[in-house]
């Protein structure tokens, strides 16, 4: 498996949800759409197609993982942001 492939698929997909954002639960998935273009950056970077495809057996697959995982570390983020909020209403009463 090439570590080359990994980091730079990881950091691809990353910066495009931090850039891009992601889509609301039930809305239509970029994944595939987003393995797409992963895999022509990677080539313009010099990782050959098939390199990437070694190290993830299903690419798009694996990019809505990450997606998955941003929207649920979002949503953890915001129920932590209104606990501490409701915590700081009741010590205000």
């Amino acid at each position: 498996m090439s570590a080359r492939a990994l980091e730079f698929v990881e950091t691809w997909v990353s910066e495009k949800i931090e850039k891009e954002g992601y889509p609301e639960e039930g809305e239509e998935s970029p994944a595939k759409e987003w393995a797409a273009e992963c895999l022509e950056a990677a080539v313009e970077e010099g990782i050959a197609s098939s390199e990437i495809e070694k190290a993830f057996d299903d690419l798009a697959e694996f990019i809505e993982g990450e997606i998955e995982e941003a929207r649920e570390r979002d949503e953890d983020e915001e129920e932590e942001e209104e606990e501490e909020l409701y915590d700081d209403e009741e010590k205000d009463k």
